[in-house]
């Protein structure tokens, strides 16, 4: 697991952190939901997979709990491209 701070990444745009995801076979969790119309309307099926997370009245820990479960849930299926709502 990486994050755009440690990548030296934090200044770029939504498309940018779209793409080197892509390009690295990167899972992207965002709580933007500017990366999900972004992801929708011009990148189809050649996008990450993209993991959307509300914050909205969560907790760190409940969240990390929901991520887990939503990712768990699926196994071993190929989730390549799918966009993720936690």
């Amino acid at each position: 697991m990486t994050t755009a701070v440690e990548e030296g990444t934090l200044g770029y745009t939504d498309r940018e952190h779209v793409e080197l995801a892509y390009e690295s076979e990167w899972l992207l969790l965002t709580f933007d939901d500017d990366f999900l119309s972004l992801v929708e309307s011009e990148f189809e099926d050649e996008h990450p997979t993209v993991v959307y997370a509300s914050q909205h009245g969560r907790d760190v820990g409940t969240l990390v709990r929901e991520l887990d479960s939503a990712l768990e849930h699926r196994g071993s299926i190929d989730v390549s491209g799918e966009i993720i709502y936690v």
